[in-house]
């Protein structure tokens, strides 16, 4: 016999006689859920009702300004700011600005997003900077406090306008794959502005919908049945602005009656409806953009494309997107989806787009999206068995697919797409009938369900939860960890990834204890603990203990690890070797997802750029812009490392050095840009390094110019080696063996004297002495000097050699 799933029967006591214990209290207290989003923040509130209704939940109306000082009041608030005739605005003003302000500078958005990185000052150009009489806004949390402040003036206007209790109680939805340090950063900006966060009143956004969708289903009549003996798993997709987050629960009857738990959540991915936006920005939009123009993106800096142009496009895209959504979704009773998609009619906007940019104003009369366009667009976000992101912009910007996040919730609780019994679509961007098609297509056996307002169902699940937790001290629904917490080790040569805390465990969770560590080696003064989530290149912790006494630690002291997982998932860490102990703070990551070292390297090299920015007034500093550059080169990131370059050269004239710029240029594949800079190098200063980087660009096109460009380089410094080099291998080539065999030689005799006196040729020029060595057929020489090239040390976040590692007998699970 199937049994009804209501929000009742999960919490038989709202309808037992022990309500009135609490009865006073509950009534006492207003109850509020807040779904925290991305594009659009939600608050409702909760209250206890009769016998047949347990529980009255609905979203509240705010009052927002718009820019005339109108005021506006809906239950929807743009999470947007901005500074405006000097005055604050949040919500609907504020993203009616959109089209006329600039991110970063009067405009903040899509803030939530990059909570949790170490991101230095994310916004130097802020009209709100440090020097400011009352407000600051130059980083992420900056934004969110400023954003929180203003709801909780207003949700308390509201309370006391509507002769509530005073007494407010709170629960916030928050992404169920936020881990550690970007739950602390919305914690932090919570508690600054006096908002009661008991434990436990964090929810999972998709934990929160579904508690919505349970009681909106008890009273529209189309409750969820639960069979006997069977478990039924709901997984929620919750498309957000910011987030595609995945959860799967299990319901079942057990002894203590109707349960729910989650089984699985999907891995922190930076995925979106903004992202589909930024896709319709680039694809679309910047191509429209140029047109009738002799300008293309590769006349602009990538940095000016993510932080002008693109930026100034997302609110046509955005508007252009639910555009068309409509329109599909009035037309899908008479047209199938396939046919809407190759359909060239098209919607456009009444509103023209103007940017100024270094290069002129850029004019866009008509923006417009057609059908056609639309999905090709949703198809990057549709592919179903490819884990490789989709990329654009120098393939900095990144666009993933909304399966990469399902198929690791489906993983994790080691399900397949048969195994799913209902599809919960929650979100703003689940209106997207592409994204609706395609998922509902994936889970062909599956019940979905659709509620009316897919955009109010979170917060309105935040508030029952508030009423639950903070009225009964009950959870619903248990969290657990969405990702394995790590302890990287050293078994011998080998480091070693160790899971510590599995994905899954519930929340709070017990002590972990591990004291089965050592270090590797006798008197090892420093001991690092490197701690990370998900994988090895997601470092939260880098922890280390000291004992700078006289033989430093033995190899027998015995580390210890104590971790826990508060009720709002924050991890907590004590660590000891011996009689040394530290309690740990968690590290702010560069970025929201996995890196690698250089990618590391690169993030932090611009947050302190950013940080030189606020230093020296928003504006880059000539040092600061040259340490920037020494770290794109170092890393080998030439695309990047030539636009600083050039920016230099453009702020400082004579400062870039012309050269490099088409050097780096050329190394990223550019060669069209290489060789523009490598000739206004020559016409300024003529030298042989720019012809023979001339020269190497027409080596494999033009013969003649390749060779006209050697022997200008030969006239200009008869001692440059790789110019004799190159010169002796093309006589050899036309068959002037004795004249070719000269040059060559003649090189390997300077290399071969700077090499032997020194040992300290240019990094660049090992390369050319070998290939030269190997010319003259001294091939044991060359390989010598091979194994003298000076290897790159990049800076890692921990030290290999200051590992611990596991007692023989004892070790965890491998990953």
């Amino acid at each position: 016999m199937s049994t009804d799933l209501t929000i009742k029967k999960l919490l038989p006591v709202i309808t037992t006689g022990k309500l009135s214990e609490r009865h006073a209290t509950i009534q006492n207290t207003t109850f509020v859920g807040i779904d925290f989003g991305t594009s659009t923040t939600v608050v409702s509130i909760a209250v206890l009702g009769d016998g047949t209704d347990p529980m009255i939940v609905k979203p509240i109306e705010l009052n927002q300004k718009l820019s005339d000082g109108a005021i506006y009041s809906s239950y929807k608030i743009p999470s947007v700011i901005a500074w405006y005739n000097d005055n604050l605005i949040v919500g609907e003003g504020a993203a009616q600005l959109k089209f006329k302000l600039r991110q970063g500078k009067n405009l903040w958005h899509s803030f939530k997003m990059e909570l949790g990185e170490d991101v230095g000052c994310k916004y130097p150009n802020s009209e709100l900077g440090k020097n400011h009489n009352k407000l600051t806004i130059l980083n992420p949390i900056d934004a969110a406090k400023i954003f929180f402040k203003y709801l909780k003036v207003q949700i308390e206007r509201y309370v006391n306008n509507h002769s509530l209790p005073s007494n407010i109680q709170y629960a916030v939805s928050i992404p169920a794959s936020f881990e550690a340090n970007q739950r602390r950063d919305l914690v932090d900006s919570l508690e600054s502005n006096g908002f009661m966060i008991n434990k436990q009143s964090l929810i999972d956004e998709p934990n929160a919908a579904f508690l919505s969708y349970v009681a909106n289903s008890s009273n529209e009549g189309e409750k969820l049945q639960i069979p006997q003996d069977y478990f039924p798993n709901v997984l929620v997709f919750d498309f957000g602005a910011g987030t595609c987050d995945i959860s799967i629960l299990e319901l079942g009857k057990d002894n203590n009656g109707i349960y729910s738990k989650n089984i699985a959540i999907s891995r922190f991915e930076k995925l979106g409806g903004n992202d589909i936006d930024k896709l319709i920005a680039v694809d679309v939009l910047m191509p429209q953009l140029f047109q009738g123009t002799n300008l293309s993106a590769e006349d602009f800096r990538t940095r000016e494309l993510n932080e002008l142009v693109i930026p100034k496009l997302l609110a046509a895209a955005e508007r252009l997107k639910i555009k068309v959504s409509e329109n599909i979704s009035l037309q899908t009773s008479t047209k199938l989806i396939g046919e809407l998609a190759l359909s060239k009619d098209y919607v456009s906007l009444g509103k023209k787009i103007e940017i100024e940019t270094r290069k002129g104003t850029l004019t866009i009369e008509e923006p417009k999206l057609s059908y056609k366009e639309f999905a090709g667009i949703n198809s990057v976000f549709t592919k179903e068995y490819s884990n490789l992101p989709t990329k654009r912009i120098e393939k900095e910007v990144e666009f993933v697919s909304v399966f990469t996040p399902i198929n690791t919730a489906l993983k994790k609780a080691n399900l397949s797409s048969e195994d799913i019994d209902y599809v919960l679509f929650i979100g703003g961007s689940s209106k997207n009938p592409f994204i609706q098609n395609s998922v509902a297509n994936y889970f062909h056996e599956s019940d979905i369900l659709l509620p009316k307002d897919l955009q109010a169902h979170v917060s309105s699940g935040a508030a029952i939860h508030s009423l639950i937790y903070n009225g009964f001290g009950k959870n619903i629904i248990q969290p657990i960890t969405s990702e394995p917490i790590m302890l990287i080790t050293k078994d011998g040569y080998r480091e070693i990834v160790d899971s510590i805390v599995e994905a899954g465990t519930v929340i709070p969770s017990d002590i972990k204890v591990i004291e089965n560590l050592t270090p590797q080696k006798e008197g090892q003064e420093v001991i690092e603990l490197p701690i990370c989530v998900g994988s090895k290149n997601k470092l939260l912790y880098n922890i280390k203990l000291f004992n700078p006494d006289t033989g430093g630690f033995s190899k027998n002291t015995s580390v210890k690890l104590e971790i826990e997982i508060n009720a709002d998932k924050m991890l907590l860490i004590r660590a000891s070797a011996g009689s040394k102990k530290i309690m740990v703070e968690p590290l702010s990551p560069f970025a929201n997802k996995e890196m690698t070292t250089e990618e590391r390297i690169k993030y932090k090299a611009e947050r302190d750029f950013n940080l030189e920015c606020e230093r020296n007034g928003g504006e880059p500093s000539l040092s600061a812009l040259q340490t920037l550059h020494k770290a794109y080169e170092k890393i080998g990131m030439d695309f990047k490392a030539a636009e600083t370059l050039e920016q230099i050269e453009e702020m400082f004239p004579g400062k870039g050095n012309l050269n490099n710029i088409g050097l780096h240029y050329s190394n990223a594949g550019k060669k069209d840009k290489a060789i523009m800079f490598y000739e206004k190098a020559m016409e300024k200063s003529p030298s042989s390094t720019t012809a023979f980087n001339i020269a190497m660009h027409y080596k494999n096109k033009n013969k003649e110019k390749y060779k006209e460009y050697l022997n200008k380089a030969r006239a200009i410094n008869s001692t440059d080696n790789t110019v004799a080099y190159n010169l002796g291998k093309e006589l050899l080539n036309e068959g002037k063996n004795e004249e070719g065999k000269a040059l060559i030689q003649e090189a390997f005799d300077r290399w071969q004297t700077k090499f032997e006196s020194s040992n300290k040729l240019q990094k660049w020029e090992y390369s050319w002495f070998s290939s030269c060595a190997r010319a003259l057929g001294k091939h044991d020489y060359a390989d010598h000097i091979d194994e003298c090239e000076p290897k790159e040390n990049l800076d890692k976040m921990y030290n290999a050699d200051n590992l611990t590692q596991f007692k023989q007998e004892e070790g965890l699970k491998k990953y």
